[in-house]
């Protein structure tokens, strides 16, 4: 991200939203500000997100994987697609290999600060690990650690 950060941080305790439990991070920005990121695991491995605009649940990454497999964002704001499940992606401190691929899209230009596309990248056991648009790597994972 340029010159700036971020930091997730697991937050222990859940939230409850529709007969649902949501783990909570909160995510602290190098600038100052910090947003809360609610989500959860179902039975069969996807993951989903609580959107806190719609109030709505999106999936995040499906439980069964495969390219080509995509979905629209419960306010219909985005649309996702997986485009590769053995993706490399490099950043400056490390190389992360067999990577989920899913390409992220504005579908009706709802969010005017963000840019049209980004390609988010995801490592097993690891999770997030980066993200590219257009112009190149845009964020990536330096350093994590489990306590």
């Amino acid at each position: 991200m340029q010159e700036h950060s971020f930091v997730d941080e697991v937050i222990k305790g859940t939230l409850k939203h529709k007969g649902k439990e949501y783990s909570r991070t909160v995510r602290k920005y190098s600038w100052g500000s910090t947003d809360t990121i609610f989500s959860r695991v179902d039975h069969k491995g996807t993951s989903y997100y609580l959107d806190v605009k719609s109030r709505q649940e999106t999936m995040d990454i499906p439980g069964e994987l495969k390219v080509g497999l995509a979905w629209i964002s419960s306010d219909g704001a985005w649309k996702y697609m997986i485009k590769s499940l053995s993706e490399t992606l490099s950043t400056p401190g490390n190389k992360f290999e067999n990577c989920l691929v899913i390409k992220a899209e504005q579908v009706t230009g709802r969010d005017k600060e963000k840019l049209q596309t980004y390609y988010i990248y995801y490592v097993k056991d690891i999770g997030y690990v980066g993200s590219k648009v257009e112009q190149g790597l845009m964020a990536y994972l330096e350093k994590w650690e489990l306590k």
